[in-house]
């Protein structure tokens, strides 16, 4: 099976009505909310990635979801596991790189775990308070559909680090090993946007941008037309000078940790100024129309494709 497959095979296991296991957090009675991710570093870390940078990853993971539900992260919870011989020097590195992401934050430590195992593995749970529920099921026919940030660029970093795939521009390789190393979502900007209240459905990017186009398709029981590259003009042109085709480098990468929406069309002003405000890049990327699936402008399927583990 793979991991959505034993995903499934969970929730008809345990779920339970009033706490779907179909969204990004879990949302609680009393406006709290929480979430839980696992990073393991033998596939969640790839070469070159320092301690510190792996550490302050293990907390990203969660702040992009939460944030993207717009939840402000209060307490944390970590469990580590680590394996025998490891540096000590590379444990106060990892441990450096999430006493960042605590610090700039706000976020208060209240307990954990600490265990042996052989590989390296860390769970970041976190707890937050939320004033408004956005699920990924609410996007409306009508609405448009926004990401934050330039996608693409995971892509080609991660095919560089893993595949051995060149990149001829410096400039690209710059940037994309950047995303790769140091994702960096918005998280003011996400929790301001979802207390607007104009946002009807949202979802974390990291299992790439096609997979959750299909999940808040699927969810919300309507069509998504990609019609514009969620990228900006350098990007896409850098990306175009490699022989790369810069769509399918944003669609079927992954681990971009920004946030995807859809927001009523009459607000979209709105969001662009807060956008501004926070020193933010949204780009409108699709529309939300009656049928199913994820289509692009010229009748060609989106396929639901993403970061899964297969075991």
């Amino acid at each position: 099976m793979n991991e959505l497959e034993i995903i499934e095979k969970i929730r008809s296991t345990f779920e339970v009505k009033d706490y779907p296991l179909t969204d990004d957090v879990a949302y609680l009675s009393n406006k709290w909310a929480y979430k839980v991710d696992m990073l393991v570093k033998s596939t969640d870390v790839p070469e070159g990635m320092s301690g510190y940078q792996l550490g302050r990853k293990s907390v990203v993971a969660v702040l992009s979801d939460l944030s993207t539900k717009g939840v402000t992260a209060k307490f944390m919870m970590l469990s580590f596991a680590f394996p025998e011989g490891i540096n000590n020097e590379y444990i106060i590195e990892i441990l450096k790189g999430i006493k960042e992401m605590t610090n700039k934050y706000k976020i208060t430590l209240i307990g954990g775990d600490v265990n042996k195992a052989n590989d390296l593995i860390i769970d970041c749970i976190i707890i937050g308070k939320y004033k408004r529920k956005v699920l990924r099921s609410g996007a409306r026919v009508g609405d448009k559909v926004y990401v934050v940030g330039d996608f693409g660029l995971t892509t080609i970093g991660l095919d560089y680090l893993i595949n051995k795939k060149e990149i001829n521009n410096e400039k690209l390789k710059f940037f994309a090993l950047k995303a790769v190393y140091e994702p960096d979502p918005q998280v003011n900007f996400n929790i301001d946007a979802i207390n607007s209240g104009y946002i009807t459905a949202s979802m974390d990017s990291s299992d790439g941008l096609a997979y959750t186009l299909n999940e808040i398709a699927e969810q919300s029981k309507v069509k998504i037309i990609v019609n514009n590259y969620p990228m900006s003009e350098e990007i896409k042109k850098l990306i175009s000078l490699e022989g790369r085709d810069p769509l399918k480098d944003a669609l079927y990468g992954g681990e971009e940790y920004q946030m995807v929406f859809t927001v009523n069309p009459k607000k979209e002003s709105f969001l662009q100024r807060l956008a501004k405000k926070h020193n933010v890049k949204i780009y409108n990327i699709g529309t939300v129309v009656k049928g199913k699936g994820v289509y692009l402008s010229n009748g060609d399927k989106v396929e639901k494709k993403g970061w899964v583990f297969t075991f």
